[in-house]
C-alpha cells in the first residue's frame, strides 16, 4: 500500500470518479467522450494520479485504451457533462469534491497527446481478449498541474465501456 495515498485518504484529499453509464470512449481528439480529469487554472492544487482504468462492455474490433494529456496549459475552464466524484474518506459522499473536475463528455480546449497505453481489448462473438479491467497504477508518478487535464481515450478505434480515475489533491510545491 502506498503510504502517501493512505495518508491523503485519511485527510479527505483522495477522490474517485467514474462514468455512471457505459459510453463511447473516442479516438484521440478534442471532441472527447470517456473520462477526463481537469485541474482548473488557478486552483492552487496539484492532482496526483493514483490510478486509471477502463473496462469494455460491447463487442467490437481490437482497440487500444490509453492515457492522454493536455499538450499545454489553458487559462480557460473546460466545460462538459460532469461525471460523478466521490471523496475516498467519506465513503462515497459527494459533498466534498475538491478542485478536480471530471467530464464524461467535453469539447477539450486542446487536442490531447497520447501519454501511455494501458491495454488493448478485442471482444467479438467468437473471442474475448482483454475484457477484464485495463488498469494503470501511477502511484503519484503523474501530476496534473493547474490548467492541464488527463483522460482516457483510444488510439485506433472507439470502444464502449466504463472509465475510472483515482487521484489525490495536494498543495503545489
Amino acid at each position: 500500500m502506498n503510504n502517501y495515498f493512505l495518508q491523503k485518504t485519511r485527510e479527505g484529499k483522495v477522490f474517485h470518479s467514474h462514468n455512471t453509464t457505459t459510453g463511447a470512449v473516442t479516438v484521440l481528439s478534442s471532441t472527447f467522450t470517456g473520462l477526463c480529469l481537469d485541474n482548473p487554472y488557478g486552483s492552487g492544487k496539484d492532482l496526483i494520479i493514483e490510478s486509471m482504468s477502463f473496462v469494455g462492455s460491447t463487442l467490437g474490433a481490437i482497440g487500444e485504451i490509453g492515457v492522454c494529456i493536455a499538450p499545454n496549459v489553458s487559462t480557460i475552464a473546460q466545460t462538459g457533462t460532469a461525471a460523478v466524484v466521490h471523496n475516498g474518506k467519506l465513503g462515497g459522499g459527494d459533498l466534498h469534491k475538491g478542485v478536480g473536475r471530471t467530464f464524461s463528455i467535453s469539447t477539450l480546449l486542446s487536442t490531447p497527446v497520447w501519454l501511455e497505453t494501458i491495454g488493448s481489448a478485442r471482444v467479438t462473438a467468437n473471442a474475448v481478449e482483454g475484457l477484464e479491467s485495463l488498469y494503470k497504477r501511477f502511484d503519484g508518478t503523474l501530476v496534473i498541474a493547474p490548467g492541464f487535464y488527463v483522460g482516457l481515450q483510444t488510439l485506433t478505434t472507439a470502444r464502449t465501456g466504463l472509465c475510472s480515475i483515482t487521484w489525490a489533491e495536494d498543495d503545489i510545491l
